[in-house]
């Protein structure tokens, strides 16, 4: 049983990232799978947040706190590495501070509404996601540059950065979700 737990996991991390990738791709073309691009954080935060949905859905909150941290962990290490600084930690904490409070958000919103139709949901994650970027990123830009206002371009950008990020998050999820019976027959996967 614990397996199919963990292929379960797998599978939503697994659509969720995609979702976020096709959105990612529509947009940005390519320069999505180039990492030294800000659109690289569609393949990053489309994974991170599908797994944190997959953790909510699956796991305890002993092992989603587990996989917060180790998120984070992942996050500075790969991406702040040898320019490690508070500012950097500061901004990554943020960042994916309202990654995955959006994505709470948004699961508790799909378990509260159950019969809003899928792929409406997820213009449900795109609109947290995207609110609490922006608000977060300024308050990120508010501490480290002497209490100077963001310039509202970057503001948008992130702003619509993280709306189609939620997005395709959501529409991968919600296909998971709509199809998962199916898969599960598809692969022989045991659920109770």
């Amino acid at each position: 049983m614990k397996s199919e737990k963990i292929l379960q996991i797998t599978l939503l991390t697994l659509f969720g990232t995609l979702g976020s990738i096709l959105v990612g791709f529509i947009f940005f073309s390519t320069s999505i799978f180039i990492p030294d691009r800000s659109a690289f954080q569609f393949i990053m935060a489309g994974f991170y947040g599908s797994l944190f949905f997959s953790l909510l859905e699956y796991k305890s909150v002993r092992e989603q706190i587990f996989g917060i941290i180790f998120i984070l962990i992942l996050q500075l290490v790969v991406f702040t590495g040898r320019h490690l600084s508070v500012t950097y930690i500061m901004r990554d904490i943020f960042y994916l501070g309202s990654l995955f409070l959006s994505i709470k958000l948004y699961h508790l919103f799909l378990k509260r509404n159950p019969k809003i139709k899928f792929y409406l949901r997820s213009f449900a994650l795109a609109l947290f996601y995207g609110l609490l970027s922006a608000v977060l990123i300024g308050i990120v830009f508010l501490i480290n540059f002497d209490s100077s206002f963001p310039p509202i371009e970057f503001i948008y950008v992130v702003a619509r950065n993280a709306v189609l990020i939620g997005f395709g998050i959501g529409l991968g999820i919600d296909f998971y979700l709509q199809n998962r019976n199916q898969l599960f027959a598809f692969l022989k996967i045991k659920t109770i």
